[in-house]
C-alpha cells in the first residue's frame, strides 16, 4: 500500500468518526421530553358529577432524539376511568392512551389524581323575566311570555342546592309586537351569581310580549255648548272659560282627530245679568282630561 493509500484511508476514516459522532445523539436512547396535555375523564355514569383536582397533566416522553423532535403532543391522550366510581373522595390512576407509530415510552409526571364525585340531582324550575330598555315609542307593554315557562336544570348536589333563581333577560327594543325572541336561561344564586357546573334544560327559551298603543296627549281649546237667550233686554256679549285650554290624553288614533273638548250644556234662558257657572266637560270614551271642569262666565249687555 503506498502512501497516497495510505493518506486517503486515514482521511476517510476521521471523516468517519466525525459523521459519527454528529448523527449518533440523534438515535441515542433515553433521552426525556416533557409536555402538558389535558386530562379527560372517560365511562362515568350520566348520574355522577366527577371532578379531578387539575384539569391538565404532564407527560413524561423518552425515546430517540429523532423521534421525540418528530412527537405531536395531540395524538397523546390522559384520562381518568370511572366506571366504578361513587359519590365521595378517593384517588384514580392517570391513565395515557398513545399511537404504536410514535416509538416513544410515555408516563405522567403524577400517577394519581385525587377527584370529588357527587349524585347528579335535577328539579324544574319557573323561568323569571327582566326586562331591560324600552319599547318604541308608540307602544306600551302589557305581559311578556316564556315557552316554556318551566325548566329542568341539573348538575352535581353541592351546586343544584345553590340555585336560587332561573331567568332570562330581554331588550325591549328587540322586542317587536307578534314577535317572540329567543334568550338563553340563566341559572342564579341568591346573590344574582351564575352558579357553576350546572345547566338547564332546554337552554334558551322563547320570550313573546303583548303591547299596547301609547297614550297620546294634546291640547285643544274648550269650546262651550249653550243655548236660550237672555231676558228680554239683553243680549249675551261675551262667554268666557276658564281655562280655555285643557289636556286630553288617549290612544294617538284616536286624540289626532279631535280638535276641541265641549262643556255639558249650558241655558242662558231669561238671564238677566252677568254670572259665572261651573260646567263638566263631556269626553269621548277612551279620553281623559287633565281636568273635569270649568268655570263659564256668560257676559250680558244691554241691547
Amino acid at each position: 500500500m503506498n502512501k497516497e493509500d495510505i493518506k486517503l484511508l486515514l482521511a476517510s476514516f476521521v471523516i468517519a468518526v466525525v459523521l459519527w459522532f454528529q448523527v449518533q445523539p440523534m438515535f441515542e436512547p433515553g433521552r426525556e421530553r416533557e409536555f402538558i396535555i389535558p386530562l379527560r375523564v372517560e365511562g362515568k355514569s350520566e348520574e355522577l358529577a366527577i371532578f379531578p383536582s387539575t384539569d391538565n397533566i404532564t407527560i413524561v416522553a423518552s425515546g430517540a432524539l429523532i423521534d421525540l423532535d418528530k412527537l405531536d403532543t395531540t395524538k397523546v391522550e390522559a384520562f381518568l376511568n370511572a366506571e366504578n366510581a361513587k359519590p365521595g373522595q378517593f384517588n384514580l390512576p392517570v391513565l395515557l392512551r398513545a399511537p404504536a407509530d410514535l416509538n416513544l415510552e410515555f408516563r405522567p409526571r403524577t400517577t394519581t389524581i385525587r377527584v370529588t364525585c357527587e349524585r347528579v340531582l335535577r328539579q324544574n324550575g319557573r323561568v323569571e323575566i327582566l326586562t331591560t330598555g324600552t319599547p318604541r315609542n308608540d307602544l306600551v307593554l302589557g305581559e311578556t311570555i316564556a315557552t316554556p315557562s318551566e325548566v329542568e336544570v341539573f348538575g352535581p348536589e353541592s351546586y343544584i342546592k345553590q340555585v336560587s333563581k332561573l331567568r332570562v333577560t330581554v331588550d325591549l327594543t328587540r322586542l317587536q309586537p307578534g314577535q317572540s325572541i329567543s334568550v338563553p336561561v340563566e341559572i342564579l344564586d341568591k346573590n344574582n351569581k351564575p352558579v357553576p357546573s350546572t345547566l338547564s334544560d332546554p337552554t334558551r327559551v322563547s320570550v313573546a310580549a303583548s303591547f299596547s298603543a301609547a297614550a297620546a296627549t294634546r291640547e285643544v281649546p274648550v269650546i262651550v255648548d249653550w243655548i236660550g237667550s237672555p231676558a228680554p233686554g239683553y243680549k249675551v256679549e261675551e262667554i268666557t272659560v276658564k281655562p280655555s285650554r285643557i289636556r286630553i290624553t288617549g290612544e294617538s288614533e284616536q286624540i289626532s282627530t279631535m280638535t276641541t273638548i265641549e262643556t255639558e250644556e249650558l241655558k242662558v234662558n231669561n238671564l238677566k245679568a252677568t254670572k259665572t257657572f261651573t260646567l263638566r266637560l263631556t269626553a269621548p270614551a277612551g279620553i281623559t282630561l287633565d281636568t273635569q271642569q270649568v268655570e263659564v262666565t256668560v257676559n250680558l249687555s244691554p241691547r
